[in-house]
């Protein structure tokens, strides 16, 4: 059984193996809902990864992302197989919070899609902000295609930066994309899209396709271009794409307090399909 002494350390370059070891074969195992796997995580936007170590043996981990508006991430977390979760958990957490302040991080945030995870999370004072939930579209009829101004056109890597500044301003944290997030989306998407108005970028979408599932995975549109159809000129050129390349299905994930999004998936027959996930948040300071 392990002891109540672990060694505390930070993530080095030499420790990638061990790290991703326990991660490919333990099962107290959490890894954050993004487009990147943690080895990729580890090498391109390392935030703050701590250790730790029984004598040589690395019994655990934890990583949180760079803040976005003071927000974090809990992006991996995995304890290894035989050892004792609340107590790995508990040193690996207060040695990342007590990071926190210099690193500009005034709220942690987690996805929790693990079931052991949350008994030992409320013990460092996390609690439930909101519900994520999924919702499906299954061979439903389109509705009339909308009268928008706007102009509907594929979306150019040229694009990207301004399809961040929209994000950046449609959405609050935690839920905005880093810079790299948006380029690895726009490179993993299997449609995208975008809208523009006299040449200026006001909205975009990024959807992913698996086999006969379509999945929308991105859909935001300037503040100031709300309720004016862009939204649902978006929708219907990608429900048509995706049609034409036969889909059986379509998903997509939105907030449970977001009912104008909830809305607008409802108008193109999306329902809830039952499967939510939790968002937890503790506040610092």
């Amino acid at each position: 059984m392990l002891g109540t002494r672990l060694r505390i350390t930070n993530y080095q370059r030499r420790h990638r193996s061990a790290l991703l070891n326990l991660a490919w074969h333990s099962r107290w195992i959490h890894k954050h809902l993004d487009w990147r796997h943690t080895s990729e995580w580890l090498d391109k936007e390392l935030g703050c990864v701590f250790l730790a170590w029984s004598g040589d043996q690395l019994e655990g981990y934890i990583g949180l992302s760079l803040p976005i508006a003071g927000w974090s991430w809990i992006q991996a977390l995995g304890i290894r197989d035989g050892r004792m979760p609340g107590l790995v958990v508990r040193e690996l957490y207060e040695a990342a919070e007590a990071r926190c302040p210099e690193l500009g991080i005034t709220n942690i945030a987690v996805l929790m899609i693990t079931n052991w995870l949350p008994a030992y999370l409320r013990e460092r004072g996390f609690s439930i902000e909101d519900d994520v939930i999924t919702m499906s579209q299954i061979g439903r009829q389109l509705p009339p295609a909308p009268n928008v101004a706007a102009r509907i056109r594929g979306a150019q890597l040229q694009d990207v930066a301004e399809m961040l500044r929209i994000d950046r301003l449609a959405f609050e944290a935690p839920w905005q994309l880093a810079e790299h997030d948006m380029r690895q989306a726009f490179r993993s998407a299997a449609s995208a899209t975008v809208a523009t108005l006299d040449d200026a970028l006001i909205a975009y979408q990024l959807s992913t396709c698996q086999e006969e599932i379509g999945h929308i995975a991105r859909l935001a549109v300037h503040p100031a271009h709300r309720r004016k159809g862009i939204a649902s000129a978006l929708m219907h050129q990608l429900m048509l794409e995706f049609k034409r390349r036969n889909l059986k299905e379509l998903s997509v994930n939105t907030q449970l307090g977001n009912r104008p999004s909830q809305r607008l998936y409802e108008r193109y027959g999306f329902f809830r399909n039952g499967y939510d996930i939790e968002l937890w948040r503790k506040r610092l300071g």
